[in-house]
């Protein structure tokens, strides 16, 4: 659809509050006929939130109950303060994953303690995102490397899905890693629960074809309802399988979490690990949606709405929440146009809240179990794993580490492996000495790796080279050494040496030492060094008299160009400057427009 919302920079700084609060932007151009879409789009979202809901409370170590309380101020929180208008944002299965993790480590689930530390750790990953977002630090995300995001997100859902066979199964007491499970549950399956896996294979075969064949219906909302009524017509609690109970009706008022100092400070760790997540998580859905869509978004103001609903959630008993992947894909195939849906969708939870919550009370725990293991199936990276596997070996390592990561230790470990993982990755990747031997392309103003295209021009007696990366500390001896491998390795005497700096936008003191000693050396040998496309900084920090750096600005250059033609006067090349201008002439009137055209080259 055509976006008739305002995307230029004067528009959007019409006034201070509407920058800082998104909802005028799309509500002032709201149109009557995007409404119904609205309006199916969030009840779509209702029908799968509300049992997968449950299910999720329960992986957080939570009673049902507290899922309404966190997704209505959840959805409403991102409605108002996000840009993008079809991502959901209430429970997440990965994220109650780390929440429960985060707080058996200091308390005993479903204890008063628990449920009050968990709507605490909701409130200090909300402050953390805010923060992060007001400080425009949201790019932070970007250090998890996507290759560890995909294997640490497949291996919560393939520990998350494997939590799920013991209720299955009608076992209690099983525990562990994944492997320890999987020891416990062989040494018990001859004590399986046969009406519970009978329930549970049920409602699990049921799921799954719904979700295969005929996807246009709410599959977790059948699914419930199925297994309500199977409970209920066949009197399953009787017959000793597990139910939902009794579900308390109503929300709670907000109140701030009372803890100890000690507790909030335990709490920090997990908090810092649920705002990652949450960011990293959302952000590639964001964008698909807003491309795909043809609107902008601001990634720190979403970041921003995502710790508002979470700060909601926990201030309003709840926990945790996250950006909710499936619920958002569904929110866009319903046709979702606006926000407007994810509010439509608030009240409607709050209305299930108040007055639904006696229908859940047969529900079993096994139906539950089965919603939780087709919901996170999808988090499973297959398809890229596999990509990774064939194109890209070194980051489907990575991948697959991470993911032996997450089934083998606690998550918080593995979630903290993770980040140094991508961080070591970035520092590894970054200190690559990567660079580009150039020559100037057939006809055209640029300049390119002759090693990519062997038909660009070089010129005799000049070498010319780019690093591909920034300068800074781990890769500046190695493009040193780069450097000065090509020149001793030249095929022809040298007289100049051209070097392009324009990924390097600062420069840290041992790049600039490596840049002045290299600027130095190649002078002792009698070699005019040009540097060409500095930045500012850069131009700045190797100029200052206090550096001690001894450049001129005579060796640096605007362009590429400028510098080569420079070069071509010194030699006094002549006819190699009247082929360089005589090819841009060429290249200006190939450009130029024919006669009678429309349009002028000026214009």
């Amino acid at each position: 659809m055509s976006s008739p919302f305002p995307t230029t920079r004067s528009e959007r700084a019409r006034s201070g509050w509407v920058r800082h609060l998104p909802i005028p932007l799309w509500l002032r151009q709201y149109r009557s006929e995007w409404l119904r879409d609205d309006l199916i789009a969030g009840f779509t979202v209702v029908a799968l939130l509300v049992p997968e809901g449950m299910a999720y409370a329960q992986i957080a170590g939570l009673p049902p109950q507290t899922a309404f309380y966190a997704a209505p101020i959840g959805l409403l929180a991102f409605a108002l303060l996000g840009t993008s208008r079809q991502l959901v944002v209430a429970v997440s299965a990965a994220i109650a994953s780390i929440s429960h993790a985060t707080i058996s480590r200091i308390s005993e689930p479903l204890t008063a303690h628990f449920i009050v530390l968990s709507s605490a750790l909701a409130v200090v990953s909300g402050l953390i995102c805010i923060l992060v977002g007001t400080l425009r630090l949201g790019r932070l995300a970007r250090f998890l490397s996507e290759s560890v995001a995909v294997g640490f997100v497949s291996g919560l859902a393939v520990m998350i899905a494997a939590k799920q066979v013991p209720k299955i199964l009608g076992l209690e007491g099983i525990r562990g890693n994944l492997w320890e499970m999987q020891h416990q549950l062989v040494l018990h399956l001859a004590d399986t629960h046969g009406p519970t896996l009978v329930i549970g294979v049920l409602c699990l075969t049921l799921m799954l074809g719904l979700e295969h064949y005929v996807r246009q219906l709410p599959a977790a909302l059948i699914t419930v309802v199925f297994g309500i009524a199977s409970s209920q017509i066949f009197g399953l609690e009787q017959q000793g399988v597990s139910i939902v109970g009794q579900i308390p009706a109503g929300l709670l008022p907000p109140q701030w979490p009372t803890l100890s100092l000690n507790d909030w400070l335990q709490l920090l760790p997990g908090g810092l690990g649920i705002a990652l997540v949450t960011f990293a998580e959302a952000i590639g859905p964001v964008r698909a949606f807003a491309a795909a869509h043809g609107y902008r978004i601001d990634p720190n103001r979403d970041i921003i709405g995502l710790g508002a609903a979470n700060l909601g959630a926990g201030l309003f008993h709840g926990f945790p929440i996250g950006a909710s992947l499936s619920k958002s894909a569904a929110n866009d195939r319903a046709g979702a146009e606006t926000q407007l849906s994810s509010v439509i969708a608030a009240v409607a939870t709050a209305c299930v809240a108040l007055f639904c919550t006696p229908w859940f009370e047969a529900l079993p725990e096994a139906t539950l179990a089965g919603i939780v293991i087709v919901a996170v199936s999808g988090m499973v990276r297959l398809k890229k794993l596999l990509h990774l596997l064939r194109f890209h070996r070194a980051d489907f390592a990575l991948a697959s580490f991470t993911l032996l990561s997450v089934l083998t230790l606690e998550t918080m470990e593995a979630l903290l492996l993770a980040v140094i993982c991508s961080l070591v990755v970035l520092v590894w990747r970054s200190s690559q000495a990567s660079l580009a031997v150039l020559g100037r392309a057939t006809n055209r103003f640029e300049f390119t790796d002759i090693r990519q295209d062997p038909e660009c021009q070089t010129y005799p007696g000049l070498l010319m080279v780019r690093p591909n990366q920034g300068l800074f500390f781990a890769n500046a001896e190695g493009i040193r050494d780069a450097i000065l491998q090509q020149v001793e390795g030249a095929s022809e005497p040298l007289k100049a040496v051209l070097i392009d700096l324009v990924a390097t936008q600062q420069l840290d003191a041992p790049s600039t030492e490596m840049l002045t000693a290299l600027c130095r050396e190649l002078e002792d040998r009698e070699l005019v060094v040009m540097l060409t496309r500095v930045s500012e900084p850069a131009r700045l920090r190797l100029l200052r008299p206090s550096a001690g750096t001894g450049l001129s600005a005579a060796m640096l250059h605007a362009s590429t160009m400028e510098a080569l033609v420079s070069h071509l006067s010194r030699e006094q090349a002549w006819d190699a400057i009247q082929v360089l201008i005589t090819s841009s002439m060429n290249t200006v009137e190939r450009l130029a427009p024919q006669p009678g055209g429309e349009e002028t080259l000026l214009g």
